[in-house]
């Protein structure tokens, strides 16, 4: 019987322990959405590898997609201006272009490095007068 009640008693004990490596694991930090731009007829490329914000070569060449539009790379500029001070980098991506704008992002680590992909579309719209280009900013933890 004193068997029998030592190992009740322990039970609880062992279950605690395997929360706790679970809290471990879940605090890293995790690669999220900051924000989503959906810009009218802006043209660009669907393209899930994120350009760094803070690499302005690479981020020259993202801008260049959107055949030089000011408005564009303003918009996305100020994107990253309104994210302020992130302890992880920014971080941009092309996710969709058509007529609807998706519905939050997936993003994963590949083979070729970080990829941001485009949720499921909701509500699809029967009309299209413009297409809608959807551009993800994210925030992707430093190594």
């Amino acid at each position: 019987m004193r068997t029998l009640i030592a190992a009740l008693l322990l039970i609880p004990l062992l279950a605690a322990c395997g929360d706790d490596d679970e809290a471990t694991e879940s605090a890293a930090p995790q690669p999220r959405e900051v924000t989503t731009l959906v810009l009218t007829s802006a043209g660009g490329k669907v393209d899930p590898a994120v350009t760094w914000t803070d690499d302005r070569k690479a981020l020259k060449g993202y801008l260049k997609t959107f055949e030089d539009r000011d408005d564009v790379a303003d918009a996305i500029r100020q994107a990253v201006t309104d994210a302020g001070e992130r302890e992880g980098r920014l971080a941009v991506a092309t996710v969709g272009i058509g007529c609807d704008s998706p519905e939050g992002v997936t993003i994963v680590e590949g083979e070729q490095g970080w990829e941001v992909t485009a949720g499921k579309v909701v509500d699809q719209k029967k009309e299209c007068f413009a297409p809608m280009t959807t551009i993800a900013v994210v925030e992707i933890p430093d190594a």
